[in-house]
This record gives structure tokens, C-alpha cells and sequence, in this order.
């Protein structure tokens, strides 16, 4: 039994009072192509954005997803009157947002389509990224040089001139894409530009031929 059932929460949006969801123009159920889990957190629980990444629950509704979250936050001392409506309204946005069609008319007007943030250090840090696997790169320290540019990027991205968003985007990434253990440069340069592209929302992704060239890679 969920602590919310347990009176934890007296918000109308705590227990079965929970809204029901539908997608619609698909099959019944038929999940975003995010899946139903909900990657962002409400702001009071930023700080646990790396343990929900690799939390193990797999929702397989709208609802399901809720609880899943409600009770992660619940376990981790996260609770306030207001929770449950903030996360209800956090996976409307992420699975309405990309496609408002795709949701009853009561959700289409309250979410616009997410438009990335315009991150002031974006382009070098990526540019120095696939610098730092230049062609010189000693194949002893590959793995070190890719950790650290991950390590950079988290950073940046975690950062106040980066955002909350990005930043569990990012993780989320991290835990299905992780970091080769082992890699060749090539593997490495692979990786980053496939987690590049991941992670660039609404771009087109830039095919890694047009990467090789622009930076030299041999």
C-alpha cells in the first residue's frame, strides 16, 4: 500500500482521486515514446535526480507512473499538501508537450511544446569535447579523457546556467546510453556523438561523418 493511501497527503490529487489518462488516436494505452515513466522531479526533489535515473520502477500507465514517483519521493522524505498535483502535472507536460494531439482536449491548451533553453555554453563545450579526442589521443587514455568530458558536461548542465530539465534528461541518457567501459577512440567518438544527438531535443541529429570531418578525426 502506497503511503499516500495511508493519509500521508491531504491534496484532492493524493490516492484514488488521482485523475485517469488517456492517450488518444493510438491504441488504448499505447505508451509515448518515452515510456510512462516520469523524467522529471518537482523542484524541492532535484537533489535525487541521480537516484531516480537508476530507480527500478517500470509503469506501464499514466497512473502507474504517478505512484511509482509519489511513493520514490515519499521513501525519500519528500512530501508537502501539494506533491502529488505537481507530479501529476509534470507527466502531463512531458507526454502531452511533444504532441498535443495526441492528448484529450482538457490537457492540449495548458502545455506548449517544449522548446530546449538556449544554454550560453553549449556549442564550446561540445566543440571542446570532440577536441579532447583529438587524433593524438594515447589509446591508454581514452577512458580517462571521455569520463572527464562527462564529468564536464554533467557539471555544466547541472549548473545554474544550465537547467533542471536538461539536467534529468541528461541522466536519463546517461543510465540507458552508459559510458563504454573500455573504448577504442573510435568507440568513444561514437558514443559522443550519439549521446550528443540524444540529448539535443528538438535538432535534427548531426551524422557522425559530418562530426569526423568538421573536427579531423582520422
Amino acid at each position: 500500500m502506497s503511503v499516500y493511501d495511508r493519509g500521508m497527503c491531504a491534496h484532492p490529487g493524493c490516492g484514488s482521486a488521482l485523475p485517469s489518462f488517456q492517450l488518444i488516436n493510438g491504441p488504448l494505452n499505447h505508451p509515448p515514446e518515452s515510456g510512462w515513466k516520469i523524467t522529471t522531479l518537482p523542484q524541492e526533489a532535484a537533489h535525487l535526480a541521480s537516484a531516480w535515473t537508476g530507480h527500478p520502477g517500470q509503469p506501464t500507465s499514466a497512473k502507474a507512473a504517478w505512484w511509482d514517483m509519489l511513493d520514490f519521493l515519499s521513501s525519500n522524505g519528500v512530501r508537502s499538501p501539494d506533491i502529488s498535483r505537481e507530479v501529476h502535472d509534470l507527466g502531463i507536460e512531458q507526454w502531452c508537450s511533444s504532441d498535443p494531439k495526441r492528448c484529450p482536449r482538457e490537457y492540449r491548451g495548458r502545455f506548449r511544446k517544449h522548446t530546449p533553453p538556449d544554454l550560453p555554453w553549449a556549442k564550446d563545450a561540445w566543440e571542446a569535447a570532440n577536441n579532447a579526442l583529438a587524433n593524438n589521443l594515447q589509446p591508454e587514455d581514452v577512458k580517462g579523457t571521455l569520463d572527464a568530458v562527462v564529468t564536464t558536461l554533467t557539471a555544466l548542465i547541472s549548473s545554474p546556467t544550465g537547467c533542471q530539465r536538461c539536467h534529468s534528461h541528461w541522466l536519463t541518457h546517461l543510465e540507458t546510453h552508459p559510458v563504454p567501459v573500455n573504448p577504442t577512440l573510435d568507440e568513444a567518438r561514437h558514443w559522443l556523438v550519439d549521446i550528443h544527438n540524444l540529448t539535443r531535443e528538438g535538432k535534427t541529429p548531426t551524422p557522425f561523418e559530418e562530426v569526423k570531418e568538421k573536427f579531423s578525426w582520422l
